[in-house]
């Protein structure tokens, strides 16, 4: 386990290194909530949508950004080390492919502690205060990490996608466009027909639940988006073990 500990606080200093561009990273963000901030006054007029209110729907928007905005494309550097055979060689070391990959990662949860303060930051600014329980705040900060697990492990998903297909950049394509209409506006925007089918969708679980429950709490439905993360990151963990298994598995019968 320490070898993974010191793999994350390697990749962790090699982040810190980068201020500049996690400097950038924050004013894109900051851009992107104000042309929403623009949308939303244009569209509502001081009006409610669904029981939405303008400033209810910045915040909504800052927390499903918070999220993405955390992490980096890192299923390119997956699907890199497969295609070059750099996982052939990490099979030769005392190490597992998939734990090192997570083990690199976790890095950004650092980074989710400072956008956290950031966005917090920006909300009040632009959209005023709100109002948390105890609970609502707990249950906000589990949904945070289960998110932003979940997406890591969807990342390396994609990654690993390389031993099949070789190129994966359409499926992260669809996948993040998929994970942005959840982004964009609440699941109760959309049909019914549409709510269905996300409903059961692993990137419905990324932004939406820790958007909404910190929005609009409601405790029996939130513990159902909270558990609807938690099967959704056991669903992915699963295909990526049977991934990670077959690719080592071919790897080892071609000789890398």
């Amino acid at each position: 386990m320490r070898k993974y500990y010191e793999i994350f606080k390697f990749n962790l200093k090699t982040k810190m290194n980068f201020k500049a561009n996690y400097f950038f990273s924050l004013l894109s963000f900051t851009i992107h909530i104000l042309v929403f901030n623009t949308l939303w006054d244009f569209i509502l007029k001081g009006k409610t949508i669904l029981g939405y209110t303008k400033p209810e729907l910045i915040w909504y928007i800052i927390i499903g950004e918070l999220i993405t905005y955390s992490t980096a494309h890192n299923y390119r550097k997956i699907s890199d080390m497969v295609k070059s055979g750099d996982v052939a060689n990490m099979l030769t070391k005392p190490i597992d492919f998939v734990k090192y990959i997570f083990a690199e990662e976790a890095s950004c949860l650092v980074n989710v502690i400072i956008n956290i303060i950031f966005a917090a930051i920006l909300g009040v600014v632009m959209a005023g205060m709100i109002k948390l329980s105890i609970v609502q705040g707990i249950m906000f900060i589990i949904s945070i990490l289960l998110a932003v697990v979940l997406w890591i492990s969807i990342q390396v998903f994609i990654g690993l996608l390389a031993f099949i297909t070789e190129e994966n950049e359409a499926f992260y394509l669809i996948i993040s466009k998929a994970m942005l209409l959840l982004v964009l506006a609440p699941l109760e925007f959309f049909p019914d027909i549409i709510q269905k089918i996300l409903s059961i969708l692993p990137t419905t679980y990324i932004s939406y639940p820790a958007a909404k429950i910190f929005v609009h709490f409601n405790g029996m439905q939130n513990i159902q988006l909270l558990g609807g993360q938690i099967i959704s990151l056991g669903f992915v963990l699963t295909i990526i073990y049977f991934l990670n298994k077959k690719g080592v598995e071919n790897i080892n019968v071609n000789g890398g």
